[in-house]
């Protein structure tokens, strides 16, 4: 998943920098690092964003813990 597609997934089920930290167990600064493309975006993640587009869940839809 490239950064780009990082940023619209994450926008397309209304998550932003902050509350995507929360959803996928990141911190913020990771968050943004993979949006800037500064880091490469594992795939547990790129493949949790994608189901979510996919499944249109929004994330309250994904348990936190």
């Amino acid at each position: 998943m490239s950064s780009e597609q990082y940023r619209a997934a994450l926008a397309a089920v209304g998550l932003n920098q902050v509350t995507a930290g929360k959803c996928l167990g990141i911190s913020l600064r990771t968050s943004q690092n993979y949006a800037s493309g500064k880091a490469e975006i594992p795939l547990a993640v790129a493949s949790l964003l994608r189901l979510m587009v996919l499944w249109q869940l929004k994330p309250e839809d994904v348990p936190a813990d």
